[in-house]
This record gives C-alpha cells, structure tokens and sequence, in this order.
C-alpha cells in the first residue's frame, strides 16, 4: 500500500466498472440486460447543447438512472435510448462516458463529461456511418442539477 501512495494511485477513486450484467436469451432469441444502480443514479439536469463553439440553444434534459444515462431530447428526436454510464472520480468531482446507439440506422453517440456539484458538462460525438462516408459531429452540452423533490412531469 506505502508503493501506491508514494505513486498517487490512491489518490484516484475508480467508482464504478461495468454495470451491465446481460441475462440468458428470452424466449424470442433476444438478449435481455439487467442494470446495476451507478453513483449518479437519482440525478438530472435540465440545460442546453449546441455544435461544438456555437450557442448551447437547444434545451434538453440529462438523466442518470438505475445504471443509465440518457439524454432526454436524443430519446425524443431520435429514439436514442438510456444506455450504461462508467465513471470514474475524486471527491466531488465525477468523469462519466456512455454510448448509446440509435434503434434503426448506424449511428451512435458517445457521451464524455463531468458531474461537479451540481453542475454537468461535457461533449457528446454523434457519428452516422453512411457506405460512402461518415457523418461526425461534436457537440457541447451543460446544466444544473433538478432538485430531487422536483416532480417528474416538470422535468419532461
């Protein structure tokens, strides 16, 4: 233990791994996932995003619960659906990534960001794989934590 802290490994709290725990094969041939609760669990927060280095002007809404993340104007426009979330942190401080893909075309997006307080940034990249080409982009998002006794028909 003397080793790890000499070298500041301690100092980093891994705290979460893999949070999907996929279940045998449903009667149809589908596979089914249980989620496991993360730490984030139990928050949103309502902000904005935007195309990287323009205006943030599209509110959405950005939601951590039993073992996903979603974003709720993804979910709504696309039908991009709540995925697992991995972080890692130190303190107040949360590093989150989740990728989600989209239902019915080749397109995913993958999501980085930061929890600290009660404030959310980060960067998502939306690429669509197209035969001829690829379609990426990155966008910027951000926003304050809704207060836990907030009910969920305001959030939406």
């Amino acid at each position: 233990m003397q080793v790890c802290r000499s070298i500041g490994i301690s100092s980093v709290v891994v705290v979460s791994a893999l949070y999907v725990a996929v279940a045998p094969a449903a009667s149809d041939g589908s596979v089914a996932a249980a989620f496991v609760p993360g730490p984030l669990d139990g928050k949103t927060f309502r902000g904005a995003l935007g195309p990287d280095g323009k205006p943030k002007d599209t509110p959405d809404v950005f939601v951590f619960e039993n073992g996903t993340f979603v974003s709720k104007e993804c979910e709504l426009r696309c039908k991009y659906p709540a995925r697992p979330y991995f972080v890692r942190g130190d303190g107040d401080r949360m590093e989150f990534i989740s990728e989600t893909r989209c239902p019915y075309k080749d397109a995913r997006i993958t999501w980085r960001g930061t929890v600290e307080g009660d404030r959310i940034r980060g960067k998502s990249t939306w690429v669509v794989k197209r035969w001829y080409w690829n379609v990426e982009n990155t966008f910027e998002f951000e926003g304050r934590l809704v207060p836990a006794d907030t009910s969920s028909a305001a959030i939406d």
